[in-house]
């Protein structure tokens, strides 16, 4: 079941008070949290203080939150809780550049947007009629030349230009 349950449907529960969502992000996220943090912290202890800071941060402001993607929200908020500690010299000083080497969100956004961006290519890929979509997989995808292609599918050239063309007028709609 918890496989099955999106971010995006975890943190509506979140919003209405569910202690089951909330225990549900809890457990998802904890582990990589505490990876990330132990980049920039070596002691386990302090590190399990922040995550829970976080947490208890995170179920306070419940009401409030517009969450887009969250891990990318809850790795920021880390990261933040973690900057705020050094600098309020509760703890020695914080060294900017292992700060700068980490994975920041935007890193986490590019990767997602990327994975978004691709899954919408092959969608929209999938739609055209077989033959372009043949066309088009080995002229941009495989490189292949117009005259390699068509060969292979026994057409002609002029029709791979054709097909070529209907699939990037297809791709600019969209």
């Amino acid at each position: 079941m918890n496989s099955q349950i999106s971010d995006r449907q975890l943190i509506d529960g979140i919003k209405r008070g569910d202690n089951v969502s909330f225990q549900m992000v809890y457990n998802k996220y904890f582990d990589r949290l505490y990876r990330y943090s132990q980049a920039m912290i070596t002691d386990g202890q302090l590190s399990e203080d922040i995550i829970q800071e976080l947490f208890t941060t995170l179920w306070m402001k419940r009401s409030h939150l517009n969450i887009v993607n969250l891990e990318a929200y809850l790795v920021t908020a880390l990261r933040h809780k973690i900057i705020n500690v050094y600098r309020n010299n509760r703890y020695v000083d914080l060294d900017e550049t292992i700060i700068e080497a980490l994975p920041g969100v935007n890193e986490i956004e590019e990767k997602q947007k990327e994975t978004d961006l691709e899954s919408e290519f092959k969608n929209l890929l999938s739609r055209l009629p077989r033959k372009c979509r043949n066309v088009f997989y080995l002229s941009r995808i495989k490189n292949y030349r117009n005259k390699e292609i068509a060969e292979e599918l026994d057409i002609s050239i002029r029709t791979v230009e054709t097909h070529i063309s209907n699939a990037l007028q297809y791709f600019k709609v969209y």
